[in-house]
């Protein structure tokens, strides 16, 4: 048995075992709250299910829903960023795209040079005219969930500032 399939049992089993102090999962528009069983955790714990306070057994946590093609994911707010590596290569091909155009090169010279088509290079260069704080995010990971390279190749990226920023908060 693979590293892997040992370690998806060995999730299936934690998540089962933890499942049990699970008495119910209440969801709201934008919060989910998870109840725990005051039996379970008081026979956890070793003590009279009377001794369990009633308020530390509810988890309540804000979210959002994210949908990527047909996939949809639920974001928490306490959720780490995460560093888009294709995004942040994206964005610096972008700007040297532009420099090189800048300089007199021709969309099917940067094609030809760096082996791509002129049509990628259309959809992408838009990222080299980015607001600073938008690039900051991306380097931060702290973007939004579904700005993403994929994304930048089927939309149009304002190259007003303030427009760009409303767009992608709603993402």
């Amino acid at each position: 048995m693979s590293g892997t399939a040992r370690q998806r049992i060995s999730a299936d089993k934690d998540a089962r075992t933890w499942l049990q102090f699970v008495e119910r999962i209440d969801l709201t528009p934008g919060a989910m709250s998870i109840v725990v069983d005051p039996t379970q955790i008081a026979a956890l714990v070793g003590c009279a299910q009377a001794d369990v306070e009633p308020e530390a057994l509810t988890i309540t946590t804000p979210f959002q829903l994210r949908k990527r093609g047909v996939e949809t994911k639920l974001i928490f707010a306490d959720t780490p960023g995460r560093r888009d590596e294709t995004l942040i290569n994206n964005i610096a091909k972008a700007h040297q795209w532009f420099e090189q155009i800048k300089s007199g090169k021709t969309f099917a010279q940067i094609a030809a040079d760096d082996q791509t088509s002129k049509r990628r290079i259309q959809q992408m260069i838009d990222l080299a005219f980015l607001a600073p704080d938008v690039i900051r995010d991306v380097l931060n990971g702290t973007q939004p969930f579904g700005f993403t390279s994929d994304w930048c190749l089927r939309h149009v990226i304002p190259t007003n500032w303030a427009e760009q920023r409303a767009l992608i908060a709603t993402l």
